[in-house]
């Protein structure tokens, strides 16, 4: 059984990334669609709303990023991911994304920090992975360390 795998993705969720400042409320908010995928399972979310726009730095509100992952898994954002973008090299950070996946009853924690993902083009679509993800909570069911092997973006 490898709960954390999938708890990892959602993050940086993006994703990611990202993530622990509070939520933001500027002038100019947007949405971001994203998926996660760990362990052969996919987490996806449609319009989390974001505190602004890119290329400006932006915070992910984590009560608005509803996940649905394929099979048996439940995942949530522990924190509000923040993110940053760098237009030049196109590319998007997010400094920390907290997560916490449940598999069978079995919760274990994670973060991935500093997860960049690369600009597909001159879109706000944002490709990255892998991320390593570091065990913060849970039993002796949880990996150490758990690998995202993919995340997708997209800025609206």
């Amino acid at each position: 059984m490898r709960p954390a795998s999938l708890l990892v993705g959602l993050s940086t969720v993006a994703a990611a990334a990202a993530f622990t400042a509070a939520p933001a409320h500027a002038d100019a908010p947007g949405l971001v669609d994203g998926s996660i995928t760990a362990a052969g399972t996919t987490c996806s979310w449609t319009n989390a709303t974001t505190s602004d726009s890119p290329p400006n730095t932006l915070t992910i509100d984590r009560t608005t990023i509803s996940l649905s992952c394929s099979g048996s898994v439940a995942v949530s954002i522990g924190a509000n991911p923040t993110v940053s973008f760098n237009d030049a090299n196109g590319t998007a950070t997010a400094t920390s994304i907290v997560v916490t996946a449940t598999v069978f009853g079995v919760q274990c924690g994670y973060t991935v920090n500093n997860a960049s993902a690369t600009r597909d083009g001159t879109t706000r679509t944002y490709n990255g992975g892998p991320y390593t993800a570091t065990k913060t909570s849970g039993g002796f069911l949880c990996p150490s360390s758990e690998t995202i092997n993919s995340a997708k973006f997209v800025f609206h």
